[in-house]
């Protein structure tokens, strides 16, 4: 198709992209050929740092990139929890490599915010909550992620129709909706609601430049909002994941997970326990991201497999389309 107009928002702006559209961070997905594909077509790739281990692969990888997009942006997820023990040298060779954006997960970004300061790179940070958003606002974060119910893997609990007019009454920080942004309509919504940007994870998951299994990418095609679990089994803290039968035989009531579930603090090491196996853990082991699909619950809006360009251009002309036709 031909490439639709470019959609002009602060993020567009901010890193000047031609849509505002941001290939999410996938842990064990997110490839070299797709950050490549959403960025040369007109939005942005981002992979997680922790997809490229050892340190030495990692660093590597962010040369390439910075090579073959050249003043394309890109952008890398970190961790900034002390399962990452590579935290801050990841943070540094980003900053060396003068990566356009840092997303922070999962922890307190206090630090990777001081150390970007004055640098080329922008510090975004995923929240699900005011409380978090306004902390890391006060702290000098240049964006959100804000990440509503629904969404794949860690989703927050409020919906993105609460969520982000929520935050945009109190901060004033380009923001990017994450959960079930799969087309034009989504991106609408989204914008409509005060975002500045959307967040494409499961979508793209169902993409030609994807290096997941067949049996993955079959099963985001197959599924519907129904077969989203909602479960902290995998790796420690509540993600969304494809119902299969793999993953309902390890969600059966379990003797020994309720009596630790009692103890707060035996819960907390439990997760932590939980997350370096997800994280780390060997390819058998009866469930980690290796063998569970995570997704979201716009599954059931996806339809085919596509490559990211024809994914990221229909949103952006099926956005313009969406306009032409709203009631007015």
């Amino acid at each position: 198709m031909e490439k639709p107009p470019k959609i002009k928002t602060r993020l567009t702006e901010m890193f000047a992209m031609d849509y505002p559209i941001i290939g999410a961070p996938m842990f064990l997905v997110s490839n070299k050929a797709m950050v490549v594909a959403s960025s040369q077509c007109g939005g942005m790739g981002t992979f997680p740092a922790l997809n490229f281990r050892p340190i030495e692969k990692y660093e590597s990888m962010v040369k390439e990139l910075r090579s073959d997009l050249k003043a394309k942006p890109f952008g890398i997820n970190v961790i900034v929890q002390k399962s990452n023990k590579h935290q801050y040298r990841q943070v540094e060779i980003a900053i060396e490599q003068k990566v356009p954006l840092i997303i922070t997960s999962l922890g307190n970004p206090k630090e990777v915010i001081a150390k970007t300061r004055g640098t080329d790179t922008k510090v975004f940070c995923d929240v699900v909550g005011l409380k978090h958003a306004q902390k890391v606002a006060d702290q000098g974060a240049d964006g959100l992620i804000v990440v509503g119910s629904g969404a794949g893997g860690h989703g927050g609990e409020t919906s993105l129709f609460a969520l982000i007019p929520w935050l945009r009454q109190h901060i004033d920080l380009p923001m990017v909706a994450a959960g079930c942004m799969t087309d034009g309509r989504s991106l609408g919504a989204a914008l409509s609601l005060g975002a500045d940007g959307i967040y494409m994870g499961t979508r793209i998951i169902a993409s030609q430049e994807a290096q997941v299994t067949d049996a993955y990418k079959q099963a985001i095609i197959d599924a519907d909002c129904e077969d989203i679990i909602n479960t902290d089994r995998v790796d420690g803290f509540p993600g969304n994941f494809i119902k299969t039968p793999e993953l309902e035989k390890v969600l059966k009531p379990n003797f020994v997970d309720n009596i630790l579930s009692q103890n707060r603090r035996v819960k907390r090491a439990v997760s932590l326990m939980r997350a370096g196996r997800a994280l780390l853990g060997s390819q058998d082991q009866k469930l980690s991201y290796k063998n569970t699909f995570s997704a979201g619950q716009g599954v059931a809006l996806i339809h085919e497999i596509k490559d990211i360009q024809s994914i990221f251009w229909e949103t952006a002309a099926n956005y313009r389309a969406q306009l032409a036709e709203m009631p007015h």
